[in-house]
């Protein structure tokens, strides 16, 4: 009789509509959320899992203040965001610095890489240990800031300005994302 009650409460949980908008590979992500108490809520547009070797690595989610479509109006908008990646295993810090660098070239013009390469560098430097399972990294866009990077709630770096968060979104949203399926699920296109 206690197993069936167990398996009746376990059954009613796994779908009660307090769950978060989006589980994959175990990580639950929130509908709606805020870079600050009281601040603007931002919502999730979509949710992807990164692999390899068909084991999860990490889930990214793209939470924005406005309701934009195309990678254009998500790039452009002056609201906030946040990219979070909430790890399955543990990342060393020089393969996170490897992937975005490889994004952000692949996806700007050599002069536009000039440009960038302070900011590149000044993200760089935020990355001295490597990020372990169950971590949750968040790089979020304060429109009076600028990009602001936070391991498991602790502020890490922050990147004055606009241009260098631009940079970094297209990474997976660009025209060569490091993921093309990847970059379907973030915009919500699953």
């Amino acid at each position: 009789m206690n197993k069936i009650l167990i398996l009746v409460v376990s059954g009613f949980l796994s779908f009660s509509p307090l769950c978060s908008a989006e589980s994959l590979t175990g990580v639950a992500l929130e509908e709606v959320i805020t870079l600050s108490p009281g601040g603007a809520e931002l919502r999730l547009k979509g949710a992807a899992t990164k692999s390899n070797a068909r084991q999860a690595v990490y889930v990214g989610g793209l939470y924005l203040q406005n309701d934009a479509e195309s990678v254009e109006e998500i790039i452009n908008s002056a609201g906030a965001k946040r990219f979070i990646i909430v790890t399955n295993q543990s990342i060393k810090a020089d393969a996170i610095i490897r992937a975005i660098n490889l994004g952000i070239t692949v996806n700007h013009t050599e002069s536009e890489l000039e440009a960038l390469e302070p900011l590149v560098n000044q993200f760089n430097q935020i990355w001295k240990t490597e990020i372990q399972q169950g971590d949750e990294v968040c790089i979020d866009f304060a429109p009076s800031q600028g990009t602001l990077v936070s391991i498991n709630g602790v502020q890490k770096g922050l990147i004055p300005g606009k241009i260098f968060y631009n940079a970094f979104l297209k990474t997976w949203l660009g025209d060569r994302p490091l993921n093309p399926s990847m970059k379907k699920q973030l915009l919500g296109d699953n």
